[in-house]
């Protein structure tokens, strides 16, 4: 059985790596993914591709060399589980008749639109809402 509603390892693996990056924003340190991954059990060359997408997002930077790794490029408090879930997949979605844009041929009678109009709103009020400072205190 498949499940209805689950978070993706590379959701997972980015809200780690950018938990692990607040945790020392306030020194400017570079973390390096090879110490990410090793202290979190998690694939080094995954965790580089996510990484690429965040930077690619403005939400981190790189730097290579002895001390490279990553860093935040905004405070934990400005950066929203939403901005950082947004980057990877985009907009939260549910069903293709709540996406903006997308004209749906029987909306005048489908009973079951507020449902999901409900549950998307609230999922992304509720992704917003949380900042990566949250995620880490």
């Amino acid at each position: 059985m498949s499940n209805l509603f689950r978070v993706s390892a590379k959701d997972h693996s980015a809200l780690i790596l950018m938990s692990e990056l607040a945790t020392v924003h306030a020194d400017e340190t570079f973390v390096s993914l090879q110490n990410i991954a090793e202290e979190m059990g998690l694939s080094q060359g995954y965790l580089e591709e996510v990484a690429g997408t965040l930077k690619s997002a403005g939400l981190i930077v790189g730097k290579q060399g002895p001390n490279g790794g990553y860093r935040l490029m905004r405070s934990p408090k400005e950066i929203s589980v939403a901005d950082i879930l947004t980057a990877l997949e985009g907009p939260v979605e549910l069903v293709d008749c709540q996406s903006k844009g997308v004209a749906c041929p029987v909306a005048h009678k489908c009973s079951s639109k507020s449902v999901w109009k409900n549950l998307q709103q609230t999922i992304q009020e509720s992704l917003q809402k949380t900042a990566l400072s949250d995620v880490i205190a």
